[in-house]
Formats: structure tokens, sequence, C-alpha cells
């Protein structure tokens, strides 16, 4: 699992005031930079290191289009030696927040008082880009097959020789046992 972290900023930070753009016709556009580099709670559940990047909010008809590259990271388990680490990745964004609300249009909407929350959309994306596999560097060796034990920082020559003569594999933690047996 990943490590636990202390303090964080409140996920309001992910809301943008859009209100401007609301009173404008379509077409006009604003660009809005995002730097968040300290760790955010996006949902009760979860947890980005970082944000940065800009994203484009242009006004249609519909309501209020938002584009852009956000740079996030995200505290992952790697899927071969299981310790933790952070993710980082890139994620475009192309989504039309309704305005008024209207679920035939938009999943997401403009709220009554001319906020976009891009918590739900952050969310959903990174929920996608974890079912993914995630690996904490290209070269990582994994677990032993045969005693459990990280490959990144022991050797399997290490590995083989913690095994008894009858050719079972030690646990690493009970290998001072074996010591008993002399």
């Amino acid at each position: 699992m990943p490590v636990a972290r202390s303090g964080y900023l409140k996920k309001r930070l992910l809301k943008l005031q859009v209100g401007f753009l609301l009173t404008e016709g379509p077409g006009n556009s604003r660009e809005v930079p995002i730097s968040l580099p300290q760790r955010i709670q996006v949902d009760s559940d979860l947890f980005l290191e970082s944000i940065a990047g800009s994203l484009v909010l242009t006004r249609t008809k519909e309501g209020i289009l938002i584009q852009g590259d956000l740079r996030l990271s995200h505290a992952r388990e790697c899927d071969r030696c299981l310790e933790a680490f952070d993710h980082a990745f890139v994620l475009s964004i192309a989504e039309l927040f309704a305005s008024p609300p209207d679920a035939n249009i938009s999943a997401f909407s403009v709220d009554s008082n001319g906020e976009i929350d891009l918590a739900p959309l952050l969310r959903e994306e990174v929920l996608i880009e974890e079912s993914y596999r995630s690996f904490c560097r290209d070269d990582c060796r994994g677990l032993s097959a045969d005693t459990g034990i990280n490959l990144n920082y022991e050797r399997e020559a290490a590995a083989e020789a913690m095994q008894l003569e009858g050719g079972a594999a030690i646990d690493p933690r009970l290998a001072v046992l074996k010591q008993l047996l002399k």
C-alpha cells in the first residue's frame, strides 16, 4: 500500500469560477494555469501528490468547454514488487460542462454559483489510469516466486542460498530459525 502522508490541500482548490465566461458570448475563452505542487484531496478515497498544467476554458452555447493537459502525480503500488512510488502521467482533458445543467448534454455542469468542480472529472480519469499496470521503474525485477523477496534489492543467488537441502524455500523472516537446527 502507498505510504500515508500527512498534510494535504482541500479539494475546494479544484473549483474554477467561470461566471465571467457565462456572461460573455460563445467563442470567448481564457487560459487558466494550474499549479498545485502539494498533496491535494480529490475525493475521500483519492489523493494526488501534485497537479500542474494549464486549461483553456471556452464558452460554447451549451456551456463551458475545458481543454488542456495536466501533469499529475499519484501515489501507487508497483504491480511487480509491491513497493510504493509516485506515478507521474499526463492527463489530456477535453470535457464540456453544461450550463444550465443537462444530463443529455454532459455528465458535468456549471453550478448555480458559476463554478466548475474539476474533482469528479479528475477522479474518473485517475481511476481509469489506475486500471492500467504500473511499475516503479522499467527494469523492476519484482518479487521472487520462491521466497517472496524483492529482487530489486536481493539477488536471486541470495534467494537460492536461503533454501533448505530438501529444496523447500525458507521464508526470509524465519531464516534465523535455521541456525537453531545446527
